[in-house]
């Protein structure tokens, strides 16, 4: 059992993981509007659920159902589908039981893995580590070349996908994000062909990173390339002076390569959704036409 200096420690981390999801949808184009003690997260022309759901305001210790009712509501009078997001740490168990009692129900539960950088950074392989032999290298994206590069191994179906399907990828605004340090790309070469990439969103002002995608060609993947991969895009994001990166943890095999490199167990990001929404027209805006559609590593 955790004591109260871990329990602080644990919650300040998914604050900060909560903020950084916050900031990064409305870098994206998405409104965030306060009623009472829920924000609306809306977008004006994509329906893709990342970007329409209620969630707790920061530091809400508790919300009541009637509040959440409010924010459904504005979410229907978008015409959205009502949804609920939410950090499951930062809230008591109970507040599952306010959901159901509103008629929703558990569309999806993402385990998170988070990085805290100590300073030191002790558990990081040194980078050369896994890379620089075989002919393979690791480069970060910094032209549209590159960027093309990283959109076709994304696409590509002779690649494993890893993503945490809370922050979507978004086409056509790469150099800008890049130029702006909105995010950093990165490219596996192997005698001058991509078997790898990995993307990494970063808020700066929220000292937060998210490891939004990774791709390894299937027939080219190893553990220590792909602990190599990780651990450039934790380099990279201690480097811009983020102190806390998360990422996904869907399989076992994911959360084990995660721990090598220092990452914990902590918490889920939790999504519930309107029982009747469950239509053929709810499933249609999971692919919006401004995103990928998001694939999960298996």
């Amino acid at each position: 059992m955790m004591d109260e200096s871990a329990i602080r420690e644990s919650r300040q981390m998914l604050r900060q993981v909560h903020e950084h999801l916050l900031l990064a949808h409305q870098d994206l184009g998405a409104y965030r509007e306060t009623i009472s003690v829920v924000d609306v997260v809306h977008h004006p022309i994509n329906p893709l659920p990342d970007f329409n759901y209620v969630t707790p305001r920061r530091n809400t210790a508790w919300v009541s159902g009637q509040y959440v009712k409010q924010g459904l509501d504005r979410l229907r009078a978008l015409g959205r589908t009502p949804r609920v997001q939410y950090v499951e740490g930062l809230f008591p168990p109970l507040f599952a039981k306010t959901l159901l009692d509103l008629g929703l129900e558990l569309e999806r539960e993402t385990p998170l893995m988070i990085y805290r950088s100590s300073g030191a950074d002790t558990m990081l392989p040194p980078a050369s580590s896994g890379a620089n032999s075989a002919g393979v290298q690791i480069q970060m994206v910094a032209d549209q070349r590159g960027i093309e590069m990283w959109w076709y191994v994304w696409r590509n179906a002779f690649y494993d996908v890893l993503t945490l399907g809370v922050e979507p990828l978004v086409v056509g605004r790469d150099m800008a994000a890049l130029l702006m340090g909105k995010h950093i790309d990165l490219l596996m070469m192997r005698h001058n062909f991509p078997i790898g990439v990995a993307r990494l969103s970063v808020q700066e002002s929220n000292k937060s990173a998210h490891l939004v995608a990774l791709a390894m060609m299937k027939e080219a993947r190893t553990p220590e390339r792909m602990r190599a991969l990780l651990a450039s895009i934790l380099r990279a994001a201690l480097a811009r002076g983020c102190d806390l990166v998360f990422a996904p943890g869907e399989t076992e095999d994911d959360r084990r390569l995660c721990r090598e490199l220092g990452f914990i167990d902590v918490s889920s990001i939790i999504c519930y959704i309107a029982r009747s929404a469950n239509s053929a027209a709810d499933q249609k805006e999971k692919h919006g036409t401004l995103v990928q559609p998001l694939l999960t590593l298996r």
